[in-house]
C-alpha cells in the first residue's frame, strides 16, 4: 500500500515514527529535501519516499544523518529497533505492558521520583508543568499503571536508585513532598521493595546519562531508555547489558538501604 504523510500511523509503527520524525527534523533545520538526499548520497525521491513511509530507512543513512544532525545515534537507534520488531508495532503503552508482566524492574532516575513510586499529587504537579490537557487522566493513568504492578498476588521485586537531586528538587507544594518522600519510606517498608540514594558527594558519574528501567519478563531482560530523542524500549541482548553495566555501576556507588531512608527522612524534614 503507497502511504502518505496523512496515512501515517506513529504510535502503532515504528516505521511509520521514523518517517515523520525525518520529516520534523529535517524541517527544524531548515535542510530541503534535496540536500538531505545529497547528505545520504541519495537523490530527492528517496527521502520523499521514506518520509511518506513508502520505503524503510536504512541503517548506513541513519548513521550519516545521526553523524551530521549530532542526534547522539537516535535513528540509528530507531532503525535497529524497528527491525528487531517483527510485528512493526510501536505501543507507547509497551513500557507499562511490560512492567505488569515484569518479575523483576529495576530503575535509576535522576531528577523526579519514578512514575511507579509517584504519589497522585506529586504526579498531577509534575503533569502540570507539562502538555498534558487532561490532568484528571493523565495521574488516573499513573495510578492504574502503578495498581498493575503493586497490586499483583505476586508482584515483581523492585529496586530503585534515586539521585540526590530528586529528594531536593521540590514539585509542587512542601506538603505533596513530605507526602512524597513518606511514600517512598513506606514502599521500600515493603519486603520485595528497596530504595537508595546516590548522594551529591559522589559527583558526576554514569546514571547522569539519563534514567533508566530495567525489566525481567518471562526470564528474558529488557531496557527502556527514557530519553527526549530516543526514548523505547530495548530488547537486543548486547544493548541489555549494557544498560545492566550502567545500572551496575551506579549500584556501586549508591548509598545502602539504612542510610538511604535516613537522607528520606532527613529531606522530609526540609520541608517542614
Amino acid at each position: 500500500m503507497v502511504k502518505d504523510q496523512d496515512s501515517l500511523d506513529p504510535d502503532r509503527s515504528m516505521w511509520d515514527f521514523i518517517a515523520v520524525e525525518l520529516r520534523r527534523q529535517r524541517r527544524a533545520r531548515g535542510v530541503s529535501g534535496a540536500a538531505l538526499g545529497r547528505l545520504i548520497g541519495r537523490d530527492r525521491s528517496i527521502v520523499s519516499r521514506i518520509e511518506s513511509g513508502q520505503i524503510p530507512m536504512q541503517l548506513d543513512h541513519a548513521e550519516i544523518i545521526d553523524r551530521e544532525w549530532d542526534l547522539d545515534r537516535l535513528f540509528t537507534r530507531l532503525v535497529k529497533f524497528a527491525k528487531e520488531r517483527k510485528s512493526d508495532e510501536w505501543r507507547l503503552g509497551d513500557l507499562s505492558e511490560q512492567e505488569a508482566r515484569a518479575s523483576r524492574v529495576r530503575m535509576w532516575e535522576v531528577g523526579l521520583v519514578p512514575g511507579l513510586l509517584q504519589t497522585p499529587a506529586y504526579a498531577r504537579a509534575g503533569f502540570s508543568v507539562g502538555l498534558v490537557r487532561d490532568l484528571d487522566a493523565a495521574v488516573n493513568t499513573r495510578l492504574a499503571r502503578q495498581a498493575a504492578v503493586f497490586d499483583r498476588d505476586r508482584p515483581p521485586e523492585v529496586s530503585v536508585i534515586l539521585n540526590w537531586v530528586v529528594l531536593e528538587q521540590p514539585v509542587g507544594s512542601s506538603d505533596i513532598m513530605r507526602e512524597q518522600l513518606a511514600h517512598l519510606l513506606e514502599l521500600g517498608d515493603l519486603p520485595h521493595v528497596n530504595v537508595r540514594v546516590v548522594e551529591r558527594s559522589a559527583g558526576v558519574h554514569a546514571g547522569y546519562d539519563g534514567p533508566l528501567h530495567l525489566l525481567t519478563v518471562d526470564s528474558r531482560d529488557i531496557a527502556y531508555a527514557d530519553a527526549p530523542h530516543g526514548a523505547g524500549l530495548v530488547t537486543d541482548p548486547a544493548e541489555v547489558q549494557d544498560f545492566e553495566v550502567r545500572y551496575d555501576r551506579i549500584g556501586h556507588i549508591a548509598a545502602p538501604i539504612g542510610p538511604s531512608r535516613a537522607m528520606l527522612q532527613r529531606a522530609m524534614e526540609m520541608y517542614q
